[in-house]
C-alpha cells in the first residue's frame, strides 16, 4: 500500500484498522503520526459541533402567543442558530491549525468511575479481533512518545511484553491505547485524560480490571476474569512519572 493510498483510507475512515493499515503504521512512524493527528482532528470536530441548544427552541420558534412575539423569534431565533453554525465551524477550522498543539488534560470533564469501566470494556471487546494477531514488540522508547500529550513517562523500561501501542478515541476523549502480556493472557491499557477520584475495580463481561487515577488523568487495566490486575497495576503505577 503505498502513502496516498493509506492516507486516502485513513481521511476516509480514521478509525477503520485492518492488518495491512497496521503493518503500514508499524513500519513509518510519519504514518502513524498522520493518524494520530487526524483521530484528534476528528475528536475537535466532535467537541465544537457539540452545542447546547434549549429544549424548547423549537415550540417558541414555532408557537408564539401574539403575532409580535412570532415576528420577533423570525428574527432572533434563525439569528442565534446561524451564529452557533458559524461559531462551531469556526473552532473547528482553528482546531485543525491546532493539531497536536492542545493539552487535552485540561479540556476534559470528569465522569463516574462507570463511564470508564464501561468504554474500556466496549472498547476491548471491538478491538479485539484486530489486536488478536498483532505482535509489534514495542520498545519502552516508543511508549514514552505516545505517552508525552499526557505529560507523563515510565522512568524505566515497561516490565510486559507489549503486543501494540497507538492512540485511540476513548467515548468523548483520546486515550494510549496498549495491549500487554499479563499472567494470563493479554491486558489492555488505557490511559486518558478524563479525571478519576479514587482506585475503583471491576468485573464485567468475563473481564476483570481496574481504574487507578493518576494526577489529572486516568488508568484503566482490564484483563481476562482471574487476571490480578490490581497487582499489576501496583507494578506499574510506580514507574510512571510526571514529564519534567
Amino acid at each position: 500500500m503505498d502513502d496516498l493510498e493509506f492516507r486516502r483510507r485513513i481521511l476516509s475512515d480514521p478509525k477503520q484498522k485492518d492488518e495491512a493499515l497496521s503493518k503500514v503504521m508499524a513500519e513509518n512512524e510519519t504514518n502513524s503520526k498522520f493518524v494520530d493527528d487526524v483521530l484528534d482532528l476528528d475528536l475537535k470536530i466532535k467537541q465544537a459541533m457539540n452545542i447546547d441548544v434549549p429544549e424548547d427552541l423549537a415550540d417558541k420558534i414555532l408557537f408564539s402567543q401574539t403575532s409580535s412575539a412570532l415576528d420577533d423569534k423570525k428574527v432572533l431565533k434563525p439569528n442565534f442558530a446561524r451564529k452557533a453554525v458559524a461559531l462551531a465551524a469556526s473552532v473547528a477550522f482553528t482546531a485543525g491549525l491546532l493539531i497536536g498543539q492542545i493539552n487535552w488534560g485540561s479540556l476534559i470533564v470528569s465522569p463516574a468511575h462507570a463511564s470508564l469501566a464501561d468504554t474500556a470494556i466496549k472498547h476491548v471487546v471491538h478491538e479485539e479481533a484486530f489486536i488478536r494477531h498483532l505482535d509489534e514488540n514495542v520498545p519502552s522508547a516508543q511508549i514514552n512518545a505516545k505517552m508525552s500529550p499526557f505529560d507523563y513517562q515510565f522512568t524505566n523500561g515497561f516490565p510486559y511484553h507489549v503486543y501494540y501501542l497507538n492512540h485511540c478515541g476513548f467515548g468523548d476523549s483520546n486515550a494510549l491505547h496498549m495491549v500487554f502480556q499479563g499472567q494470563y493472557g493479554k491486558v489492555t491499557l488505557f490511559l486518558t485524560g478524563i479525571e478519576s477520584d479514587n482506585a475503583k475495580a471491576f468485573n464485567k463481561d468475563g473481564m476483570t480490571g481496574v481504574v487507578e487515577p493518576i494526577g489529572n488523568t486516568s488508568m484503566i487495566l482490564v484483563g481476562e476474569k482471574g487476571e490480578d490486575v490490581k497487582a499489576i497495576a501496583a507494578k506499574i503505577l510506580p514507574l510512571i512519572k510526571p514529564m519534567s
